[in-house]
């Protein structure tokens, strides 16, 4: 499938332009580009320590950007701070540090919903998120440390999603879950892109599975992408991480 075919009839939603980010002298990312559109799902690969982590944080504006720019729905958000992401329709789930482990599962949403303009609005997103994860309206009682791991995980992610993003950051979703637990955590990515309309970056180390819900990918290596294409390319994408 062309790339020309996966893109056509939307809309461009997010563009990272030669997007330079450093940690004091130490140069991380190297003039990265990037562009995804509504309702789109792109994969981000590579090895740990490629970059991919940092450059989420710079698009949601978690560290500083060196250089270049950033667009999200034909708007400059190069310099905008985390809150400023939030409340213009981006959400981020960090693969560590994502909950707040001794409250409770309500009080985590009513947390990330503080953001929001008025209580009512905050409860029907929470309402939302219930509708759509069962498992956690539940448990919404339960301190998030006692939660297993795929009910963390999808806490995280529901986080994310009191803003009701037009776009989801998700950096490891999968990271340190039971095999049987990650097919449920995909399925719900998919719901997510598919009920919510939410566009996905989505780096994860699980390949063989999220390239089963990506329309486009890019692979990652030292800081810079060595490969973009159509997620149906599963073995130059294998090769691109692997050198296969």
């Amino acid at each position: 499938m062309s790339l020309e075919t996966i893109w056509e009839g939307l809309t461009l939603l997010l563009r990272v332009e030669t997007l330079h980010i450093a940690y004091g002298t130490h140069e991380v990312l190297h003039g990265v580009s990037l562009m995804a559109q509504e309702r789109e799902i792109v994969g981000i690969f590579g090895h740990n320590g490629a970059g991919k982590s940092t450059m989420l944080k710079g698009i949601f504006g978690l560290v500083p950007v060196k250089s270049g720019r950033v667009f999200f729905d034909n708007q400059d958000k190069t310099y905008w701070k985390p809150f400023m992401s939030s409340r213009h329709g981006i959400g981020f789930s960090l693969q560590e540090g994502n909950v707040f482990p001794n409250l409770t599962v309500l009080d985590n949403l009513r947390m990330s919903g503080r953001i929001l303009k008025d209580d009512a609005t905050a409860q029907i997103r929470i309402n939302d998120i219930f509708d759509l994860f069962p498992v956690l309206a539940e448990r919404k009682k339960k301190p998030a440390r006692l939660l297993s791991g795929g009910e963390r995980q999808m806490l995280a992610i529901s986080l994310g999603l009191m803003t009701k993003p037009k776009l989801m950051l998700l950096d490891e979703p999968s990271f340190g879950l039971a095999p049987l637990i990650v097919g449920n955590l995909f399925q719900v990515i998919r719901n997510i892109n598919s009920e919510l309309g939410s566009s996905t970056l989505l780096v994860e180390q699980n390949v063989k599975e999220a390239l089963k819900l990506t329309s486009r990918v890019y692979v990652m290596k030292e800081g810079r992408f060595v490969f973009e294409g159509s997620g149906q390319e599963n073995e130059r994408i294998m090769r691109a991480i692997w050198g296969v």
